[in-house]
């Protein structure tokens, strides 16, 4: 009756403050009562589920990983929660006195994290969450190993060096005006220099690290719970920072700091949602839209040779999410989507795997019909499928995000296992180091002007968010196609004031398959030079870029990408590689540029990509007044395009799309 009436004030108030009124309405009294089944496993899992959880480390799908975890060195990794974990589902004091020796090494440090406040007051951010979090779990999975000291010491650090320093975190986020300056400690160990953290409190509280510190938190409080008067406290903040952070989620699922990094938020998440659940009855699954993530999951789901699980890298993401998230998903939801995606798609397997995974929940494979997708976060997507062989081609419009790069307008094309258009992959965070030209529009699929790219910033407040922004402006399918028009000027515009338009024009062609792709460029005042470059995917130095006079060829070792360029005025091909030392790698890119400056530019650009030792296509682009003529000839399928050259978009007509 609460919640139902809480809800009626929907369209009233935000999503997050509707979710934190409801939470607080939630009666204290449920945490406080007995759970006869939590102890000595309280948090995440019980005794009684400890034959299950073993008999999901028999199955052929976590034999390897369940040897890996029984043969990993510790010594090597210091992972003692993995070794807590060994210890309390299979009893083996081996591996329990590994996590003692884990976690009493922990209690000699002299902070669990890094950073300060009034350079002198630990502030909590991800080491800090995580050994929380840790800890916690440790106390409770070795618990007859600790002795009674140590077990009191345990629950002292957890509050003073855990809790007090993540509630600190997140009053700040919460209060930024109350801040008094964060800064590192100076025994800091990263080396990296970020000479403006004032708007930290802002930017960390928009991005992952409020899930991490969150998650950590719940484990600890619920550790805590009984023996400190601040509990209360913790809880307040803690339900208001999880209202917070599911604001951040899309409505369709959809996060903006990639996939990799929903991965990692949803790993802490889950520890919140799931402790919460066991030990108030408190379920906040709806809160956000946990299914649309498989589905946000899959749409950006990038199969290639260097990363089977890999995902469409906008920005620092890279991978899918690990299996535990899907698996919990569909055992929450009983989503076979879900299932499916953390069976087959999964770059790993963690602990939660075995604990959340549900045999009774039967796969489902995705669809074969939806390969287009729109995000409301402006990122388009279309595909062939979801396997190594399909092609992906993906672009990054709309606004700035944590963790981005300065990558407007890009393109990602994958074919046949290869990245043949790419995005870099993980460059540094380390503004002072030479890495950091990899993350500007210079190391990315987009166009520059005068030799600049978009704007983005320094990293004078870390990888935060740039000013950048771009916005679709068409998108859609038709009989044989997908195209998209994004609009990228205010990006451009904040490093060029006269710089009047930059759109891009994306058809696809997936039976051919082909890609087209239509850069227009209009100055105010002055004439610049205008170039539309396009790197190979190298990190292997397995990649060759090839040009002549009005083509390219860009070549892996299982497939290749031929183009040719035309514009107006007339465009040129250059072959050319970053500059940076080769010990950072060798980034291999061609510009196709304007032979001449002007205020208006048209550059056209017609690719196929195709295996190997494919047939060259023919391909023809013809200029005849206002309108250009492409052609496409590849086997037995014949496209031909009709452009007309006019104001900010060039439109197009496709006049014949058949086989021959």
């Amino acid at each position: 009756m609460i919640l139902s009436r809480l809800f009626s004030f929907a369209k009233m108030i935000s999503r997050s403050a509707l979710l934190l009124l409801v939470l607080l309405q939630w009666p204290s009294s449920n945490y406080a009562r007995e759970n006869p089944e939590a102890f000595p496993h309280n948090l995440l899992f019980s005794q009684a589920d400890i034959p299950r959880i073993v008999e999901n480390t028999r199955l052929p799908m976590f034999k390897e990983y369940w040897k890996s975890l029984l043969e990993a060195d510790y010594e090597k990794d210091k992972n003692f929660l993995r070794e807590a974990f060994i210890y309390a589902v299979t009893g083996d004091k081996k591996h329990g006195q590994l996590a003692r020796q884990g976690m009493l090494e922990t209690l000699k440090l002299k902070r669990w994290d890094f950073f300060l406040e009034n350079g002198k007051h630990t502030v909590g951010f991800l080491q800090a969450g995580r050994l929380t979090a840790w800890m916690s779990l440790g106390y409770d999975w070795i618990y007859d190993l600790l002795s009674a000291e140590e077990r009191a010491e345990v629950l002292r650090q957890i509050a003073e060096k855990g809790m007090v320093p993540c509630y600190r975190a997140l009053y700040g986020m919460r209060y930024p005006e109350t801040v008094k300056g964060w800064s590192f400690a100076p025994d800091q160990p990263w080396n990296v220099d970020v000479p403006d953290m004032s708007r930290w409190p802002y930017i960390l509280g928009h991005n992952n690290f409020r899930a991490v510190i969150s998650g950590g938190m719940a484990l600890g409080m619920y550790t805590l719970m009984g023996k400190d008067d601040r509990v209360d406290d913790w809880r307040e903040m803690l339900l208001d920072s999880y209202a917070r952070f599911v604001d951040l989620i899309e409505s369709d699922g959809s996060y903006d700091e990639g996939v990799a990094y929903l991965n990692y938020s949803m790993t802490y998440l889950i520890y919140f949602l799931e402790v919460v659940n066991r030990k108030e009855g408190l379920d906040l699954f709806d809160a956000a839209n946990y299914q649309g993530m498989v589905d946000y999951n899959l749409a950006m789901l990038m199969p290639y040779h260097l990363e089977p699980a890999g995902s469409v890298n906008f920005g620092d993401a890279g991978y899918s999410l690990n299996s535990a998230v899907g698996f919990w998903i569909a055992r929450k939801s009983r989503d076979g989507l879900a299932q499916y995606m953390a069976q087959n798609y999964a770059p790993h397997h963690d602990l939660l795997a075995l604990v959340h995974y549900d045999a009774t929940i039967q796969p489902t494979p995705p669809s074969t019909k939806d390969y287009f997708k729109h995000l409301p976060l402006d990122w388009i997507i279309t595909r062939t499928g979801y396997e190594m062989d399909d092609l992906v081609v993906a672009m990054r419009s709309g606004g700035p995000s944590n963790h981005e790069h300065a990558d407007r307008n890009s393109i990602i094309l994958k074919y046949s296992g290869e990245v043949l258009l790419a995005d870099q992959y993980r460059p540094t965070y380390n503004r002072m180091l030479p890495g950091w030209l990899l993350r500007t529009s210079l190391a990315h699929n987009t166009l520059t002007i005068d030799g600049e790219g978009h704007q983005y910033h320094h990293g004078e407040e870390g990888t935060n968010e740039s000013k950048a922004s771009a916005k679709i402006l068409r998108s859609g399918e038709r009989a044989g196609y997908t195209y998209w028009v994004s609009d990228a000027t205010p990006a451009y515009k904040l490093v060029n004031e006269d710089v009047k338009s930059v759109t891009r024009t994306t058809l696809v062609f997936p039976d051919l398959p082909a890609l087209i792709v239509l850069d227009k460029a209009t100055k105010s005042e002055q004439p610049s030079s205008f170039a539309a470059r396009w790197f190979v995917e190298n990190r292997d130095k397995n990649a060759q870029c090839d040009s002549e006079l009005n083509s390219f060829t860009i070549a892996r070792p299982h497939a290749k990408f031929y183009a040719v360029v035309a514009g107006s005025p007339g465009v040129e091909v250059k072959s050319n590689k970053l500059p940076l030392p080769d010990s950072l790698g060798v980034f291999k890119y061609v510009d196709v540029g304007t032979t001449n400056i002007t205020k208006d530019a048209l550059i056209i650009m017609a690719g196929v990509p195709m295996m190997l030792d494919a047939a060259q296509p023919e391909i023809s682009i013809q200029n005849a007044d206002q309108s250009w003529l492409v052609e496409i000839v590849k086997a037995n399928r014949r496209l031909k395009l009709k452009i007309l050259n006019q104001d900010a978009l060039p439109e197009f007509e496709v006049l014949d799309y058949s086989n021959e």
